[in-house]
């Protein structure tokens, strides 16, 4: 890994970021939001992996910026994509249980209330597009109605269906799993060489690695592991064919390019390994939501360079907008938006990063914990399966000594625990106090009590 950059060094505060030049209305940069699916940053060479070879993602991280303490929405797949999309903690929008399909209620999904990131783009004169995993609904809040004016994409996990749609329009039946990442890259493809006057906005949220883990045969290993690797470099390699297209169109200057995750990996996924972190999906661990990221837009993102910057999920929203001029025009009862402009951050400029705190959720809806700083305190436990490690009492880590969670400093600085619990109720307070229901079917309706902060967040807060 290249070596860090101090983080002052990188960062901007939100103020200046806000007044700083947006690109001209005629040049606007296209944008690519890629996502995998249960993608481990160890799965990944650029992050130390000694077993899967990722070339095009490595060489796409080398054009531009890599971060080191980059945070998924949620530690599962359809609240982390509710945050990625609406720039808000899932709290906010009703979720509380998991993921569509285990979890959620029947017929319920992400509120088409909510003016999702595509839509904020399409009003700006984008035009809109989606390749790959939708898992936040259907009927209303299908992803044809939240913005995207082109959506070819799977309604849930591939283990639970794999049926294509096309604008709303099924137009294959149980997909094969093996040809999934193909199928969206070859898609993917199509849109960037639409023949439009418009810069486009596309969202690729990626199958792969998600369980089953069947690679596709041009890539199949020997064994289960050897499948799981695979579907890897398959994946890299199809990051790897979209550049080659926006190169050959002459526009891979001006396009910002993500790769990101929506959780960290699957028990059991290449045989458990978590890297430098503690737990994986479902945890609030750090292996739960801290993930691969890499952003490329050649000029304005400095090209090889590692930043130790906190920045989340939520805030892709607010720092995509301002970073190709799009002003953000929220109806009145859509949702608020936690995430912050990071902008300045990613393209080292002088100043104060705006992210300095972060909560977190267990995957199964429990608030559990708080970022401030370097400093992580874990409130809360999860009596749901799977579970973090037992929790008897507040637990206090340094993450920049102590990445792996693993030695408990609360004892040593009641100050700074007093300090961040009355950080994190504050913070769920408002959350709670100002959260929309979950979408739902209609003529169905939703037999459930919104939550309040204090019925999640613990005794200790209390």
């Amino acid at each position: 890994m290249q070596k860090l950059i101090p983080l002052f060094l990188v960062a901007l505060s939100l103020t200046i970021g806000c007044h700083a030049q947006p690109a001209d209305a005629d040049q606007r940069p296209n944008v690519i939001l890629m996502m995998t699916d249960d993608l481990a940053a160890i799965d990944l060479s650029l992050y130390g992996s000694d077993r899967i070879k990722t070339p095009h993602i490595d060489k796409l991280a080398a054009q531009g910026l890599s971060l080191t303490s980059y945070y998924a929405g949620n530690p599962v797949c359809s609240p982390s994509r509710m945050a990625l999309l609406s720039g808000s903690y899932p709290a906010r929008l009703g979720w509380r249980w998991g993921v569509l399909g285990y979890g959620f209620p029947p017929k319920s999904g992400m509120s088409s209330k909510v003016y999702t990131i595509a839509e904020a783009f399409r009003d700006a004169g984008y035009r809109t597009a989606i390749t790959g995993k939708w898992h936040l609904g259907v009927q209303q809040m299908r992803p044809e109605n939240q913005g995207f004016d082109s959506a070819y994409y799977i309604r849930m996990s591939n283990n639970q269906n794999r049926d294509m749609f096309r604008d709303g329009k099924l137009v294959k039946e149980k997909w094969d799993n093996r040809l999934l990442t193909q199928a969206f890259a070859e898609e993917a493809i199509r849109v960037i060489n639409e023949d439009s006057d418009k810069p486009f906005f596309m969202y690729v949220p990626w199958t792969a690695p998600h369980f089953p883990a069947d690679a596709h045969p041009e890539w199949r290993g020997e064994n289960k592991l050897g499948e799981y690797i695979g579907v890897v470099e398959e994946l890299d390699h199809r990051v790897g064919e979209m550049m080659a297209a926006l190169k050959k169109k002459g526009i891979a200057d001006n396009t910002i390019v993500i790769f990101t995750s929506d959780n960290g990996r699957q028990s059991g996924q290449n045989n458990g390994d978590t890297g430098p972190y503690s737990g994986m999906k479902w945890h609030s661990l750090e292996g739960g939501t801290r993930v691969p990221f890499i952003v490329r837009y050649p000029g304005k993102v400095p090209a090889g360079e590692q930043s130790a910057a906190i920045v989340s999920a939520i805030d892709l929203y607010p720092t995509l907008a301002h970073a190709c001029g799009v002003e953000v025009k929220l109806p009145k009862d859509a949702q608020k938006i936690d995430g912050l402009n990071v902008w300045g951050t990613l393209t080292n400029q002088f100043g104060k990063h705006p992210r300095m705190d972060l909560l977190y959720w267990h995957g199964k809806g429990k608030a559990t914990a708080i970022r401030v700083g370097d400093w992580k305190l874990i409130f809360n436990g999860s009596d749901a399966k799977p579970a973090d490690p037992p929790f008897d009492k507040p637990r206090l880590y340094n993450l920049q000594d102590d990445v792996k969670e693993s030695k408990d400093l609360a004892a040593e600085n009641p100050k700074k625990v007093k300090a961040m619990l009355a950080r994190a109720k504050m913070l769920l307070t408002e959350v709670y106090d100002n959260q929309m229901p979950l979408g739902i079917w209609e003529g169905e309706k939703l037999e459930d009590t919104p939550l309040k902060a204090s019925d999640v967040w613990g005794k200790w807060i209390d």
